[in-house]
């Protein structure tokens, strides 16, 4: 069987609740060569992105893993288990399969306020993503000095570049537009 790797990321503007997710999908083998032999076009040229409104930093992190696994079911056919391996930044998502237990044990329910959670329904999306897949997940170390960079972590701050970028053209092209619209 196949062996892949998934990159997500997100970028947001939380005052206008408008965010960015993006993901690069390759196969393992990807990750073999050396760090300074991948290059920023060869991981531009393979990024999905998306736009996402009225939303909040754990919320889209979920959205984009969950979108990207939508859009690859094709190629994610019944149970992947290691041989999919997720790379992602974002401490929420690396947490979820370790607070599966007690969040289904409440029905996702808040201890402290007794409300249902805000994410409810997208870690229970989530969750039954991960039970067909059986996906890996692997926390990656955002930000972190370009020399230290092993080939994980190059081709994560291409990706985190890429949709950074893709946030500032939205927000520039949108404040754009309602400038020539007065």
């Amino acid at each position: 069987m196949n062996r892949f790797a998934l990159f997500t990321d997100v970028s947001l503007n939380p005052q206008a609740r408008l965010g960015i997710g993006g993901y690069l999908f390759v196969p393992v083998s990807f990750l073999e060569a050396e760090p300074h032999d991948i290059q920023h076009g060869e991981v531009s040229a393979r990024l999905k992105i998306r736009r996402f409104t009225e939303t909040s930093s754990t919320t889209l992190e979920v959205q984009t893993v969950l979108w990207a696994l939508e859009d690859l079911q094709d190629e994610l056919a019944g149970p992947v288990g290691e041989n999919l391996r997720i790379y992602i930044d974002s401490q929420c998502v690396a947490g979820l399969l370790g607070r599966r237990a007690r969040l289904v044990d409440s029905d996702f329910i808040a201890r402290r306020s007794g409300q249902p959670l805000t994410n409810a329904a997208l870690y229970s999306a989530f969750y039954a993503a991960y039970d067909r897949l059986g996906f890996q997940l692997i926390k990656v170390t955002g930000h972190s000095r370009t020399g230290s960079h092993d080939t994980v972590q190059r081709v994560f701050s291409y990706v985190d570049r890429e949709v950074r970028k893709a946030l500032t053209l939205w927000r520039d092209s949108s404040a754009s537009l309602e400038m020539t619209s007065d």
